[in-house]
């Protein structure tokens, strides 16, 4: 169907930017045109007006009936206890950080942003911790944190806080007190449940105990409980991708997110693949049976498709933090590698008192939000070509009627709106990135944009 498969939402958008014209240098000369953090002040410093808004529930309409854009914060702890062997993202070891250091500078642009009345305007849908690890914090310094959301941020009742862990960093009386503290939602890593697997991937103790662990922590927490499952890793077996499908419905998670291994540049595991310590000849097919073996595994056991890479039991995730970047909501971001969004102007959180500010693009943001549509499985034409004109909507529509006849599309019963089969899912970021350039191609032609 495709040469190359394209196995995240990063992809997605690294080829919306690539189709825009969006170079990180062009990105970089935007900062001129968006006045720097200076500019971000002057957002700050007003209420919020709710030009355009997302949608979703967010509470009552201002006035003018335009919805409010909605919103969240990420918060980011680069530290992990042991780096995995196929990451590398913004994160170190934590032997050398200070982190009552580090949870003081958190709480300091938690107080900076909760002064600004453009924060203190509009409660907040999601909170997310994100790293590196955020549970390398020490219980006393995580509720040291979640103390300042809630006296500095306005957040709603029903705000999900999310705080990603491995299982080691996340004792029974940890996840209690962040418990107290407002966490209702725990994505936590475990990659595989296969012992020769979690070797490979350096996961810290064997899948027995990994099992173990979670099943204490699903019976003491109340919350919603995500597992993050790495499929097609070298040398994975059907056997361990059927076993993973297994562990996950047995315990029961209320969603877990599955993604093809990524080998990233300069991690442990693309250098020992490159050495040939590890044999890793993958094919598309070798992708494919594993990721239909973990997905029909769990759509048997009453698992439900959320997005791309993410199945859920029926009501048991709300998402809300994905929902809201999706939706071009605004994200604060608070911590050292964080990125995020104020008001339309992105915005990157380097290091405390360094912020990295580029320029709004509503190019971005209005095809941003067509990627983010179809990330979720839903091909209602009609909504995904609501703000294209003219020739984009006709090519959009026959697109999604090529990928309907090919089979990747299909409709629950008769006249329900087309949602993804097994091959769609599989290729569905191939799909999603093929539909917006036809549209952004047909736009172009048209002069529109």
């Amino acid at each position: 169907m495709f040469p190359e498969r394209y196995r995240s939402h990063h992809d997605g958008e690294r080829c919306l930017d690539t189709l825009l014209g969006r170079s990180r240098g062009k990105r970089l000369m935007g900062l001129l045109a968006a006045g720097g953090w200076p500019a971000v002040e002057a957002k700050l410093g007003e209420p919020p007006r709710h030009e355009g808004g997302g949608n979703l529930p967010t509470g009552g309409l201002p006035a003018g009936n335009l919805p409010p854009r909605p919103r969240g914060i990420y918060i980011h702890v680069p530290y992990c206890d042991r780096l995995c062997s196929f990451c590398n993202l913004n994160r170190d070891e934590r032997k050398a950080a200070d982190l009552d250091a580090y949870t003081a500078y958190l709480v300091r642009e938690i107080e900076m942003y909760g002064r600004r009345p453009y924060i203190r305007g509009q409660p907040f849908d999601a909170v997310y911790f994100g790293g590196g690890t955020p549970t390398v914090l020490s219980a006393e310094q995580f509720s040291t944190v979640l103390k300042a959301l809630r006296d500095h941020i306005p957040l709603r009742k029903d705000c999900e806080i999310t705080v990603e862990s491995t299982l080691h960093n996340l004792g029974l009386d940890k996840a209690a007190v962040l418990e107290r503290g407002g966490v209702n939602r725990f994505s936590i890593g475990i990659q595989t449940f296969s012992d020769r697997g979690r070797e490979t991937l350096g996961r810290t103790w064997d899948g027995g105990k990994a099992l173990e662990q979670l099943r204490a922590l699903r019976a003491a927490f109340g919350g919603s409980l995500c597992l993050d499952i790495i499929y097609s890793y070298p040398g994975e077996k059907p056997e361990e991708v059927s076993y993973d499908a297994e562990c996950c419905a047995a315990l029961p998670a209320d969603s877990v997110s599955f993604y093809s291994l990524m080998i990233h540049p300069g991690s442990q595991l693309e250098k020992s693949i490159k050495s040939g310590a590890i044999t890793f000849n993958r094919s598309i097919e070798f992708d494919r049976e594993r990721h239909h073996l973990l997905y029909r595994g769990l759509r048997e056991r009453g698992f439900e498709l959320l997005e791309l890479s993410k199945l859920a039991r029926p009501g048991r995730d709300r998402y809300q933090y994905i929902r809201v970047r999706y939706d071009n909501g605004d994200i604060i971001p608070i911590g050292a590698g964080a990125g995020g969004n104020i008001a339309g102007i992105p915005l990157y959180s380097m290091a405390p008192g360094k912020r990295f500010v580029s320029a709004p693009d509503p190019r971005y943001e209005k095809y941003h939000k067509i990627l983010g549509y179809l990330q979720f499985g839903l091909y209602d034409a009609d909504r995904i070509t609501g703000e294209l004109k003219g020739k984009a909507k006709k090519t959009v529509k026959e697109r999604i009627a090529y990928y309907r006849d090919r089979g990747l599309l299909e409709a629950a019963s008769p006249g329900a709106p087309l949602g993804l089969s097994a091959d769609g899912v599989f290729w569905g970021n191939n799909i999603a990135v093929d539909i917006l350039s036809a549209a952004i191609t047909a736009e172009k032609e048209t002069k529109k944009i």
